[in-house]
């Protein structure tokens, strides 16, 4: 016989600085390569204010920019 009750869903406890979040340099920026355009440099394609962040950082890149790059957003 199923029973009609179910566990209840919960949200995972993952700490906030979990490997999922980009870490912070010493100069206080996030540490995701943000695209932008020669349009506006400094406006990440993801609308992040990108004034100041450093040119072609060896980091990840910003899995939103890339998308919106391919034409996966709009």
């Amino acid at each position: 016989m199923v029973s009609g009750s179910t566990t209840p869903v919960r949200a995972p406890n993952v700490h906030p600085g979990c490997i999922n979040v980009p870490g912070t340099n010493d100069d206080g920026f996030e540490e995701l390569c943000h695209l932008v355009t020669e349009r506006d440099p400094d406006t990440a394609l993801c609308g992040k204010d990108v004034t100041g962040f450093p040119w072609n950082p060896p980091w990840p890149h910003c899995e939103a920019c890339l998308a919106i790059a391919r034409g996966e957003m709009n």
